[in-house]
């Protein structure tokens, strides 16, 4: 009997230990992008593994009670507790210690920032939150070639390079993507304002043409990430925010982030009096962001985003109206009640499912729908816009024993049909109808990407698409009218060679192609029949990229050498008021140089201070018309701007910058910024001033009763009072004689603002 008791006690021992040492596996993510993470080191004990190419990891746990932690280059530590789980999601969270080894996506493809074949800025949430959370220009303005001109929170207009700059309203010859959903229009116009900044969590910029897998644009991408959940975080929290000028805003958010699924949902209302007179800006947003995590195969990511905003426009002003009153709005503006009432709504589905280990696909449809109630000096608008699309892509990892590749096919797919009645604007109603059109409008490309390991140290990249692009327009007032432009298919290639000279530094060579073809509004001819002369921009880039780090990998340097040449450049031509029209008059080149330097000092791991991070960045253009000539209905040479420098472009901007944290909680963050003199006209003969800007913000961040979390923050932006126009009326015309051009829209004097967040944790 005391035998088989034995016998059984043995076995029993036996099956606990078996047990205790059962097989665990997991993948290993960055927590804003959702991308697996290789080579991460995961460490339970005296056990160690890294993560496969999949960011998957497969460890034989010791004892369910012993942690593991997680460790990768350029992202925080993190330890988790094993609770009984066989399968482990672990989504890491950049620390900026190391900006050179953080993962991003660029060119369809997850590798460290310094390995991506061409030109990219990232910012991290830690770069989100040390801006304003109301405006993209004090967080983008820090990336050297990237600029973005807004002088209320009803328009934003950004550039890339300078591609970009001359739209007078919202941003057009850009790709914007968000959770890897395109929001950029079918016609190639994007309206970022509907997005709700606070909201964001990571930025990727692609400089230059990425038409190669990202179809039309020759300035560039922007790819953005709504903030994701904390690993094993479950919390709701309440935000409030006063400031300068009528500000005020509040949201709440509910956050949970597990092993099966991360969800972030934001609701909230933003009301702003504005800076100037007629300047009022009110809006109500929701915001969800969630992934789904089946099986360690499959990801599966839905967005939705609603956003309602009723703002007035206060209109440009001459030099002399801002000498006598820069808070006043325009005369007529005031009179018409000028004004941009809109509605979105974006709803966006994405899949990833690994096939076999070393191939995968990625697809996302998504649909958006955009009301706008428009009233303008010379007319009222009315639109409705409904889009829906598509985007797909197979990434293989063939494992070739000579020159091993990775290869990426896709597509994408947009449609959108645009619904608009133009009224005679009578002091804010509308009057007569003057114009009912209805414009149908599909794009879609076919792209090819490939790295190839040519040796030990060097990568060659190839790409391609192929684009088309078709308008159907109707006018219902004028049958004439009626007609469709369908643009000759375009190829864009793209070729780069990376040389890793070290493990630390890489160099880069690239050329690449990239179109962009008009807007819906910029081909019509003045009568407003579609112009079938019309084409597409087209330019190529030639550039060379130098990225590494030193000291430890604390001091990270990225240096880029361009020259872009465009041809075919859409010039407006003002023919009368509210009437603009483009022809393919430009051929433009431009040179450039960016230089970005990020330093962490280092610090005693027991010290009060956790970070002190300087940055400085610096952006040298050097852009010309090398043809540009304005011709009249009659196709005469009426002016010649060829060899005048481009315009809106500032030959010298930089940004420098301090972060300091400390163990206490207290946080400081101080952002200089410096801008040349650019010219206002084509002709060069009108210059908006140089200005400098100082943005700061002091905070204190704090846990408290074990579940509670505050966040309290005091910041300005232009914090010395400068007097200064960020968005400028390009090209202004006057219409009476004697009163010169309203260039200006008077950017904000010293604006303070107030934060005060809570958080509570259900589990921590």
């Amino acid at each position: 009997m005391n035998f088989h008791i034995k016998w059984l006690l043995c076995f029993v021992i036996a099956a606990q230990m078996a047990f205790g040492q059962s097989k665990m596996t997991g993948r290993v993510l960055d927590n804003a992008t959702q991308r697996p993470l290789e080579g991460a080191t995961v460490r339970q004990g005296d056990l160690m593994v890294t993560t496969d190419g999949n960011g998957r990891f497969v460890l034989a746990a010791q004892d369910d009670h012993q942690p593991i932690t997680v460790k990768y280059i350029g992202y925080k530590e993190v330890t988790v507790l094993i609770k009984g789980q066989s399968e482990l999601n672990i989504a890491l969270e950049p620390n900026n210690q190391s900006l050179n080894e953080i993962i991003v996506t660029g060119y369809a493809s997850e590798k460290r920032l310094q390995d991506v074949p061409g030109s990219a800025g990232l910012l991290t949430e830690k770069d989100f939150k040390r801006g304003n959370s109301f405006s993209l220009q004090p967080v983008l303005n820090t990336i050297p070639g990237v600029q973005v001109d807004q002088s209320n929170l009803a328009e934003t207009r950004i550039s890339i390079r300078g591609v970009g700059v001359r739209a007078s309203y919202g941003n057009r010859n850009l790709k914007f993507y968000i959770n890897d959903i395109p929001i950029t229009e079918a016609d190639g116009f994007t309206r970022i304002e509907g997005i709700d900044v606070a909201t964001l969590g990571r930025a990727e910029v692609i400089k230059g043409p990425a038409s190669s897998i990202y179809g039309f644009g020759t300035g560039g991408v922007l790819n953005f990430e709504v903030q994701k959940s904390a690993y094993n975080e479950m919390s709701l929290g309440a935000e409030a925010m006063v400031g300068s000028y009528g500000f005020n805003r509040l949201s709440s958010t509910f956050r949970a982030g597990s092993d099966k699924m991360n969800i972030a949902a934001t609701y909230g209302y933003q009301q702003y009096d504005g800076y100037r007179d007629h300047n009022k800006d009110m809006r109500r947003f929701l915001t969800t962001s969630a992934q789904f995590y089946p099986s360690e195969k499959q990801t599966v990511s839905i967005f939705i985003n609603r956003t309602t905003q009723f703002a007035d426009i206060p209109g440009a002003l001459t030099a002399e109206q801002v000498a006598e009153d820069r808070k006043q709005a325009n005369a007529t503006n005031l009179k018409v009640k000028a004004g941009r009432y809109q509605t979105w709504t974006r709803i966006g589905l994405s899949h990833t499912y690994a096939i076999l280990p070393n191939f995968k696909n990625i697809s996302s449809v998504f649909m958006s729908t955009y009301n706008l109630n428009h009233p303008l000096p010379y007319a009222y608008l009315r639109g409705v816009y409904q889009s829906y699309g598509g985007r797909t892509r197979l990434v293989y990892d063939a494992p070739f024993a000579i020159l091993p590749t990775r290869f990426t096919v896709g597509g994408e797919f947009l449609n959108g049909f645009n619904r608009g009645q133009q009224y005679v604007n009578e002091e804010g109603k509308e009057g007569a109808l003057k114009s009912n059109t209805d414009q149908d409008n599909t794009q879609y490309s076919i792209f090819y990407y490939s790295e190839t390991k040519l040796a030990a140290k060097w990568m060659l990249t190839l790409g391609a698409s192929y684009n088309k692009m078709r308008y159907d327009g109707k006018d219902y007032l004028k049958p004439d009218r009626t007609g469709v432009k369908d643009f000759d298919a375009q190829v864009t290639p793209r070729v780069a060679l990376s040389y890793f000279m070290h493990p630390n530094h890489s160099i880069h060579a690239s050329m690449s192609y990239g179109f962009a073809p008009p807007s819906s509004s910029e081909v019509s001819n003045a009568d407003g029949s579609i112009n079938q002369a019309i084409r597409p921009e087209k330019g190529v880039n030639y550039e060379l990229d130098v990225k590494g780090s030193f000291l430890d990998k604390r001091l990270s340097y990225d240096l880029s050498l361009y020259r872009f040449n465009l041809k075919d450049e859409l010039i407006p031509q003002t023919v009368s008021q509210g009437v603009t029209i483009y022809n393919n008059a430009g051929r433009t080149r431009r040179n450039g140089a960016e230089l970005g330097l990020y330093y962490s000092v280092p610090l005693p791991a027991a010290g009060w201070l956790t970070e002190i991070r300087p940055f400085a960045t610096v952006n040298y253009s050097d852009f010309s018309f090398q043809q540009y000539q304005i011709q009249n209905a009659e196709n005469e040479v009426t002016a010649d701007y060829s060899g005048n420098d481009l315009t809106g472009i500032m030959r010298w901007a930089g940004s420098m910058g301090l972060d300091v944290t400390t163990q206490a909680g207290i946080y400081v963050y101080v952002t200089y910024y410096l801008y040349d003199k650019l010219p206002m006209n084509d002709a060069n003969t009108a210059y908006n001033p140089g200005y400098q800007v100082m943005n700061a913000k002091v905070g204190y961040q704090k846990s408290f009763a074990r579940r509670w979390e505050a966040n309290l923050s005091i910041g300005a932006d232009n914090l010395l009072n400068e007097k200064y126009s960020s968005s400028i009326a390009l090209n202004a015309v006057s219409y009476t004689s004697g009163v010169t051009p309203a260039y200006f829209n008077p950017s904000p004097e010293r604006m303070w603002y107030g934060n005060l967040s809570l958080k509570y944790y259900f589990t921590k």
